[in-house]
């Protein structure tokens, strides 16, 4: 099993350490303690109601800006929302980050749920799911062809150059547990990265995507806020001493996690290091043992 960890990209208070010193901490961490990945979060606006998801920094200019001071790690978002940004220009700008990183981008994508965002980018919150699908196909198309064309009911174009493109196959995570994110999974996804599943739920999802994928079963993944420690926090999927979380990460991998993103809950900056070394030092070893 491979382990990632998330950055502090979306808290909305981070104390003395700032914004900037807590994202570059955690890399820093990252890399030292034996991660494979860094994975920021997306969203770009928000109304009053949902005040939180309005302080998340955006990821793809935040990956970018790490890609020389972690040289060893995957760069992944989990997750972008794909169908209120353009979809040509994510092509751009992941390829960008794929070429200037050396190949380590992993895209991780997701058709959104906050209406009111929608609203505020002009974009159609009603056919997300139909838009999601087309803005795929314009990444494999602009990815992989010079030139390239896409005709389709949102997005139309013929004959066009985007270069650079990545130096290879760009990962494309489909992120959601709804079941037209399963399909889309099965159909289209190098993994599945649902967020945040309880065990039934991970094995239920797992069991459908088998039936729909068959024998192109993307990667099994979950995004998963955990807490090591005693303080109760209500926002964390898996919660306890290092013995408890452990435990319970075992059965997400007995029930077929290949790819665990380790998203700390974190009273600050020297919390958030404090967990990700007991994740690397105490728990990680005995999921990577495990048969």
């Amino acid at each position: 099993m491979r382990i990632g960890t998330f950055l502090p990209t979306y808290w909305t208070n981070y104390g003395s350490a700032g914004r900037r010193t807590a994202i570059e901490e955690a890399a820093k961490a990252a890399q030292a303690l034996g991660y494979e990945s860094l994975w920021a979060n997306d969203h770009i606006i928000a109304p009053a109601t949902q005040a939180p998801m309005g302080y998340i920094i955006e990821p793809l200019i935040t990956l970018a800006s790490l890609v020389h001071l972690v040289p060893d790690l995957r760069l992944g978002t989990s997750t972008l929302v794909l169908p209120q940004r353009n979809a040509l220009l994510v092509a751009k700008q992941v390829a960008a980050l794929d070429v200037l990183s050396g190949g380590r981008v992993i895209l991780g994508i997701g058709a959104g749920w906050l209406a009111e965002e929608f609203a505020f980018l002009g974009a159609d919150f009603a056919q997300r799911g139909a838009v999601t699908d087309e803005a795929i196909g314009i990444l494999r198309a602009l990815w992989n062809d010079t030139p390239a064309s896409f005709h389709g009911r949102f997005y139309d174009f013929a004959d066009a150059v985007c270069e650079p493109r990545p130096t290879g196959p760009i990962p494309l995570w489909l992120c959601g547990s709804a079941p037209a994110m399963l399909r889309r999974a099965a159909r289209f996804g190098d993994a599945w990265n649902p967020f945040g599943p309880s065990l039934p739920a991970y094995i239920t999802g797992v069991a459908a995507l088998r039936r729909t994928a068959g024998e192109r079963m993307p990667l099994l993944s979950a995004h998963l806020r955990i807490r090591i420690g005693d303080t109760v926090h209500p926002d964390a999927h898996v919660a306890g001493t290092a013995e408890e979380v452990a435990a319970a990460l075992h059965g997400y991998r007995e029930a077929g996690m290949a790819y665990l993103i380790c998203d700390f809950v974190a009273d600050g900056l020297g919390d958030l290091l404090e967990q990700m070394q007991v994740m690397a030092e105490r728990i990680a070893p005995q999921l990577l043992a495990a048969p």
